[in-house]
């Protein structure tokens, strides 16, 4: 097998790209694999949506925030990686609701901002009685499990089960797109599973109303770094040195041979590959596969940008302090803000901090406006509404915007249903010719997912690899 046929090529380097590069480096050293690997990565940096910024002493993440413990379990990869005694739980109780006029802080147990528990409905503020009746009925009354059929959105799901304004003013702020992608065009499986865990069935009993305590939003479901996460991406890279090369844009990639692949870079470079493991954005990565084959249908998504505003504030002049770690404001307010955080009521380490330091989150899906305005008027928007939810008395200290373009990609439920099926041309048929595809959006979203994807990636590559170094074998 000639050595370019060796190759695996990683395109991008975010935190599944960086995870899929270590899980091959750890299988070409500990099974002795005669293969190489390189990371492609056309940003000047590493870490994609992760971004830590330090101040003051303090590191703060402006772009992806934190894990969710409730999520997926990756204890195990921080563990393998060391990274265990790096670790900081959230403190402060959990974010509570403000409807752009006043603050719904309701005192029952609650998963992303719903009731836990049927008859804890009659204990939300802010709802209507018809609401709360005919959430508590469907709950009790109704058996249909919608969360099997692939047709039913997440926002299907939960309007069936809890109504239409539980949905909107409840769970969609606690949701976020960049997190979760939209309740609209996810099936629930795919969007939350814990919902179907929750919600999917009406009878509750003792057992399991012990075992769903451990949903409870509140303190030390979140969890990041000391140091932020780009301690977890310094960490990825640090194991994938002399690996890795920035400023490469992949342009096009064609097959040259029936186990040869070329990758065109920045329009002048090119480099030739056995494998291609694919994990950047939707997007970014239909402009050089969609050229690769007409007997394959890429699935165009439509993308939604997001943006973040980092403040810090003097302590003095805020008089509307949260008693938790701070608010989500519903869709159908008149806040272009979707979070507002106080980083000081989240994080221990920022407890007896001097100054406050609030991170605002704002971009929906159909709501893009903002996001394409000048810096200066996202930051003079945000500011003021900011000024008015904590009541400050003067002028945040710093204000600085962080701009994340088409960073999340949707599709609908009908090409969901393509891209979950066994026989997705994208995966069996590219798979035959060594690309595996992934990306944000692809199996779902967040960093738990990012992980997760990456090391099936990194293991279908390899896996392939391994088949085609067996039928260069002269004793095949």
């Amino acid at each position: 097998m000639e050595k370019m046929k060796r190759r695996i090529a990683i395109i991008g380097g975010g935190l599944r790209g960086l995870t899929a590069a270590y899980e091959i480096d750890k299988a070409i050293r500990e099974q002795n694999l005669p293969f190489e690997y390189v990371v492609l990565e056309d940003r000047a940096a590493v870490g994609g949506m992760i971004h830590t910024i330090e101040m003051d002493g303090y590191a703060f993440d402006v772009g992806a925030s934190a894990f969710d413990s409730r999520r997926a379990d990756i204890s195990g990869f921080l563990k393998e990686l060391s990274l265990e005694s790096e670790i900081q739980f959230s403190k402060g109780g959990k974010l509570v609701l403000f409807d752009g006029t006043a603050v719904m802080d309701d005192t029952m147990m609650t998963y992303h901002g719903m009731p836990l528990f049927p008859n804890d409905i009659w204990q939300a503020n802010g709802l209507t009685l018809d609401a709360k009746l005919r959430a508590f009925m469907n709950s009790i009354f109704l058996s249909k499990d919608l969360h099997e059929n692939p047709e039913y959105s997440t926002d299907n799901f939960l309007e069936f089960r809890l109504g239409r304004e539980v949905v909107d003013y409840m769970a969609e702020p606690y949701y976020p797109d960049n997190v979760y992608g939209s309740m609209e065009l996810m099936p629930v499986k795919l969007f939350d599973e814990n919902l179907v865990t929750i919600y999917g069935k009406t009878h509750i009993g003792k057992h399991k109303k012990e075992q769903l305590m451990r949903f409870a939003d509140g303190s030390g479901q979140e969890y990041t770094f000391k140091e932020g996460l780009a301690t977890l991406t310094k960490c990825l890279a640090q194991h994938t040195e002399g690996h890795l090369y920035v400023n490469q844009k992949v342009k096009s990639l064609n097959s040259v041979a029936e186990d040869l692949l070329l990758i065109e870079l920045n329009g002048r470079e090119s480099m030739r590959a056995g494998s291609v493991v694919v994990t950047t954005n939707p997007q970014e990565s239909l402009g050089f596969l969609e050229g690769l084959t007409s007997e394959i249908a890429i699935p165009k998504a439509q993308s939604t940008s997001v943006g973040t505003v980092f403040f810090k504030i003097n302590k003095k002049a805020v008089k509307n302090l949260p008693e938790g770690q701070g608010f989500v404001i519903p869709r159908r307010s008149s806040y272009h803000s979707t979070k507002v955080v106080v980083l000081n009521n989240k994080w221990p380490l920022l407890e007896q901090a001097e100054h406050y330091y609030v991170l605002v989150e704002f971009g929906r899906r159909l709501e893009e406006t903002l996001i394409e305005l000048a810096d200066d008027l996202v930051m003079d928007i945000i500011k003021k509404e900011v000024k008015e939810i904590l009541t400050l008395t003067e002028e945040p200290l710093q204000v600085t915007f962080y701009r994340w373009e088409k960073a999340v990609p949707h599709f609908s439920l009908q090409q969901r249903q393509e891209m979950l099926g066994e026989d997705y041309p994208v995966n069996s048929e590219y798979a035959k010719r060594g690309i595996f595809v992934g990306g944000n959006g692809i199996t779902g979203y967040g960093m738990e997912n990012a992980i997760i994807e990456g090391k099936r990636l990194a293991d279908e590559a390899i896996r392939y690899m391994k088949k085609m170094e067996k039928n260069d074998s002269p004793k095949a």
